[in-house]
């Protein structure tokens, strides 16, 4: 027969158990957001898309410019 200290010792057993698990699901599905989001951080900087300037001239015509690099 299971003493009343045995069955609080396997209660609090469980209790730890199921919320270590609760956490190390928690804990991975952030980890997993944060690759996520530094995959996206990432793909911006590599592909930029090129930058497009537009001026006015007096007559209200629209003209294309081009950008200048600097380095």
């Amino acid at each position: 027969m299971i003493g009343r200290r045995e069955e609080i010792a396997a209660m609090q057993s469980v209790f730890y158990r199921n919320r270590y698990h609760g956490a190390l699901r928690g804990i991975l599905f952030s980890l997993g957001i944060i690759f996520f989001l530094i995959l996206i951080v990432i793909y911006s900087a590599v592909f930029v898309s090129p930058l497009s300037f537009y001026g006015t001239a007096t007559s209200g015509q629209l003209i294309s410019m081009d950008s200048i690099k600097t380095q």
